[in-house]
């Protein structure tokens, strides 16, 4: 049969449900609504609505573009990984959110190998977990709720008191989950509104479970310093002030701002009137770092401060989110 042909009879094989059920999958990511369904196949099945134009539709809705947005981002942190880059210098569009940049950076730095636990992971972006369930490591998620991940290991405990013995993990991730600790997190359902500010706490105890080769990845607001109520934004001088209290050493850290030709590495950043929500959806600043557990320890070590120099002044790599 002609090629062409089969391609079009293929398009128009199955069922009109099966076909809407599909395209939101593949498109939107997610299952159809019981509304969007029912007016979706009352078009298709009057003919005022083909396949071509309900695929049309989907990708082109402001919902999509959510979507390419972090599939964009994962992509590129995936790709950098698979290269071994610690892709730096990142960029991406106007009216785009902080997880553009928190992704990919964080996925260019995920271990080949290992145990990695998961903070926050029941709030995570979907697109995010994903990647991680593919990228091989054994996953360990934590939370105050429950969230059923099919691959993963998951446990409902508070990040400030962590069922796991010392040394658990080789890797943490804390991807803009360290300034919700302590803080009035009704806003996500939880039914505690905290009051007291104890991310301290919690990065001790990240500490604890990490093992002494271990790395703890993490992303945070960044601007005027300020409690919000269901979180706590700081500038750089707070959260690195945070990092050192709690006994870590920073390996790596960058800054991005989100300014009028969208995100930009910001390395003389300064937080005076960076607000959260003023520039974009949701952070206007974001801090990225990469710290390692024995902050003494790492300094008296005799490579410690070669190896910390040279990975700072790696060659500069420029990336555009979705480019």
């Amino acid at each position: 049969m002609d090629a062409r042909l089969a391609a079009e009879l293929a398009a128009h094989d199955g069922s009109d449900e099966a076909f809407v059920e599909a395209m939101f999958r593949q498109v939107l990511r997610r299952p159809v609504d019981s509304e969007a369904e029912a007016r979706a196949l009352s078009k298709l099945t009057a003919g005022t609505l083909s396949r071509a134009t309900l695929i049309h539709e989907l990708a082109t809705s402001e919902e999509s573009v959510r979507v390419r947005e972090l599939d964009d981002a994962v992509a590129l942190g995936l790709a950098a990984r698979a290269r071994r880059e610690r892709i730096r210098w990142l960029q991406a569009f106007p009216g785009t959110d902080e997880r553009v940049i928190e992704i990919p950076w964080v996925l260019s730095r995920l271990r080949a190998t290992g145990r990695v636990l998961e903070v926050g992971y029941a709030f995570a972006e979907t697109a995010y977990l994903a990647a991680l369930l593919r990228s091989g490591v054994e996953l360990v998620g934590v939370d105050l709720v429950t969230r059923d991940v099919v691959g993963m290991e998951a446990v409902e405990a508070d990040v400030r008191q962590l069922p796991f013995p010392d040394g658990s993990f080789d890797q943490v991730l804390l991807v803009s989950t360290l300034e919700h600790v302590g803080a009035d997190n009704t806003v996500y359902g939880l039914e505690a509104a905290g009051a007291d500010d104890t991310r301290s706490e919690a990065l001790r105890e990240l500490k604890r479970v990490l093992r002494r080769d271990g790395r703890l990845l993490v992303t945070v607001p960044l601007g005027e310093p300020g409690d919000h109520g269901w979180f706590r934004q700081e500038d750089e001088r707070g959260w690195n002030e945070l990092f050192s209290h709690a006994g870590f050493f920073v390996e790596e850290i960058e800054a991005y701002e989100l300014q009028d030709e969208g995100w930009r590495a910001a390395p003389a950043f300064r937080p005076e009137g960076v607000r959260y929500g003023e520039r974009g959806p949701a952070a206007s600043a974001v801090l990225c770092a990469e710290l390692s557990p024995g902050r003494l320890r790492r300094l008296i070590t005799p490579t410690g401060l070669a190896v910390t120099v040279r990975r700072r002044a790696r060659p500069i790599r420029h990336r555009r989110a979705g480019q």
